[in-house]
């Protein structure tokens, strides 16, 4: 194995799991899928490993078998609610509930033979690499995702619809202020801002030279704002990125899993609404130049 390897899920597994994880892995190279899968990589390997002495290898999905809940299954855990796309975990028998996002359709043991979690795993690939999820380094992956700091208190007067349905008006509102200032440079900026959809179209002489819809709701959620850059058919099914409201003492914020609306990255980041507006309009500005 080298550091230019890719494979499409890697494997952390609890000892009593062994011959379940054994299997289930069998039944995934039989099915087609690559599997980077060490008898010693357990979860107690992957949480006392230096980021240096990870797998380098790039891996679509990290796989840690969840049953009893450690401080590694536990950070794994939050890294999915935190918005982690590359972590998938895979829960053998109850986990409780307050620790799983419920948007996330968790791979469940209990509910499939190996085989056909294989056919699901294999679904969740295509569906996550149309979505343009790319692998990385399996270092990088564990190594955010163990070492994420939990997020603080969130309190119960708290919603994501609501900050979902302030950005949505704020992105509406700052894009029809910003269109008119391209102008100067001999194009048309239009913005339709709906309840569920921002269409922002940059022109010049009648042809559409940039184009980007925000969407309520989408691949990471109903309570998340969905982008798409570039001209699709209404009823498609992509995202060029997705931002969820996330709490913030004293301020608004919302955690962008940029897959390629900003230029693509494997890092979230957090922005308020003007500084996520801020980003956008200077990747519109940039693009039509």
């Amino acid at each position: 194995m080298t550091e230019t390897d890719t494979y499409d899920v890697v494997v952390s597994f609890a000892e009593e799991q062994r011959s379940t994880v054994d299997e289930i892995v069998e039944a995934c190279r039989q099915s087609g899928l690559t599997v980077l899968h060490g008898p010693d990589q357990t979860h107690e390997w992957w949480a006392r490993k230096g980021a240096g002495d990870l797998p380098g290898a790039r891996v679509l999905f990290f796989l840690p078998f969840v049953s009893e809940v450690d401080d590694f299954t536990s950070a794994m855990l939050r890294a999915v609610k935190d918005g982690d796309e590359h972590v998938l975990p895979v829960l053998i028998g109850q986990v409780p509930a307050e620790l799983l996002h419920p948007h996330v359709n968790y791979l469940r043991t209990a509910d499939q033979p190996p085989d056909e979690l294989a056919e699901a795993l294999s679904n969740r690939i295509e569906a996550a690499e149309a979505a343009g999820l790319r692998p990385a380094p399996a270092s990088e992956v564990v190594t955010r995702a163990r070492e994420a700091t939990p997020a603080p208190a969130v309190p119960a007067g708290f919603s994501r619809y609501a900050e979902q349905e302030a950005a949505m008006r704020y992105l509406g509102a700052q894009f029809a202020a910003a269109v008119p200032k391209l102008a100067k440079r001999g194009l048309v900026g239009t913005v339709h801002a709906g309840d569920a959809r921002i269409a922002v179209r940059v022109e010049r002489a009648g042809d559409t030279i940039y184009a980007l819809d925000i969407q309520r709701g989408g691949i990471g959620g109903d309570e998340t704002l969905n982008f798409v850059v570039g001209r699709h058919d209404a009823g498609s099914v992509c995202s060029n990125g997705w931002a969820r409201p996330v709490y913030a003492p004293g301020s608004d914020a919302l955690e962008l899993h940029d897959l390629s609306v900003l230029g693509g990255s494997t890092e979230h980041r957090v922005y308020s609404r003007e500084e996520l507006f801020t980003a956008l309009w200077q990747r519109v500005d940039t693009a039509t130049r």
